[in-house]
């Protein structure tokens, strides 16, 4: 099963150059590039889309490779790529990695799309089913039971850390599900930073310019986690290669952080192995609130203060921010009261 594409510096020389020429600035006397204009996020879904293209001719043909790119894209090889795309991807996937490949093609080779192309991207936005995200929601405490069991085989019975990667893995997960915070601020979390010791717990804080919200979030971490992140800093992240060059909480094992794409991903393969169904990031948000409905309706009024979904936008910052700690302990409160225990073991 292909799910991933050739990177950029791999790619065929030509469709390198028919590229790098899309997204030209250029001058007065060299025009720009019919993608100069795009933004990086478009230029990045772009790549991917194509190179996964090229991934799977390579795989599938690799001597259509040598065919100009327009001319690859046949009825038969686009029949075949759809069906490899189904293995992995819904209708919304298909519809966005066709979609992308022929805007990809517009831009390199203008006035070139062949009209079966355009036409299939058509016919799958007709297709499109998107995946209903209450299906794939997961109660909290699932999320919890799996990061403890990451946590715990990342050790040895002695307590030896023996997998520092499965202890992150979990470490992730179990903040995540407890501290819903966004995708992005939490890929970048930085120990000097975002990280805080007040008292006898620790705090997320994030400043106005790096929330969503441009408002001041800060949650507390739970308390069950506080051992297990000192030790995280402590022990386990000093065991990544490079960790003493930077700051960021989560260490990759290639010598730097991790990425936001890392975290997704690693996050979603995690779940889904657990689960059978992924989770992502973002969905975590949505596992929190529904969580709280379950447990106990009456306490969804923290659910917009633990997701910084409050609207008053003339709230004082230091209010705002006892406000979404107060929530975090509130809803750790409220899941330690109403998740069932399992019952105790008399002495023999």
């Amino acid at each position: 099963m292909i799910r991933r594409g050739l990177a950029f510096p791999d790619w065929p020389e030509r469709d390198r150059i028919a590229w790098s020429s899309a997204i030209a600035d250029g001058d007065m006397f060299d025009g720009r590039g019919p993608a100069a204009h795009w933004a990086k996020t478009t230029r990045d879904a772009a790549i991917a889309a194509y190179g996964r293209w090229l991934g799977f001719l390579v795989e599938t043909d690799s001597s259509v490779l040598a065919a100009h790119p327009v001319d690859r894209l046949t009825r038969e090889c686009l029949t075949r790529y759809l069906e490899h795309l189904a293995q992995t991807a819904g209708t919304v996937g298909r519809h966005m990695f066709i979609a992308k490949l022929r805007d990809t093609i517009r831009v390199m080779f203008p006035g070139k799309v062949p009209q079966h192309l355009s036409r299939l991207v058509s016919r799958l936005e007709t297709q499109c089913q998107p995946r209903s995200m209450t299906a794939r929601v997961v109660a909290t405490p699932r999320l919890m039971a799996l990061s403890k069991s990451l946590v715990k085989q990342a050790g040895r019975t002695d307590g030896e850390i023996t997998d520092p990667v499965a202890y992150r893995d979990g470490l992730m997960i179990g903040l995540l599900a407890l501290r819903p915070i966004r995708r992005r601020p939490f890929s970048l979390m930085r120990v000097s930073r975002h990280l805080h010791r007040v008292g006898d717990e620790w705090r997320i804080i994030f400043e106005s310019p790096e929330t969503k919200s441009k408002r001041p979030f800060a949650a507390s971490v739970p308390q069950w986690i506080v051992p297990y992140l000192e030790r995280y800093l402590r022990e386990v992240r000093p065991m990544f290669s490079g960790a003493a060059r930077h700051d960021e909480l989560w260490c990759s094992t290639k010598g730097g952080p991790l990425t936001d794409k890392a975290i997704y991903r690693i996050i979603t393969d995690r779940t889904r192995a657990a689960f059978g169904q992924s989770v992502n990031p973002h969905l975590f948000r949505s596992c929190a609130a529904t969580t709280i409905v379950m447990l106990d309706p009456g306490r969804i009024g923290l659910a917009g203060d633990l997701l910084d979904h409050a609207s008053l936008t003339t709230t004082h910052a230091h209010y705002i921010k006892a406000r979404s700690i107060q929530a975090s302990r509130l809803y750790a409160k409220a899941l330690a009261e109403l998740t069932p225990r399992a019952p105790q073991k008399r002495p023999s």
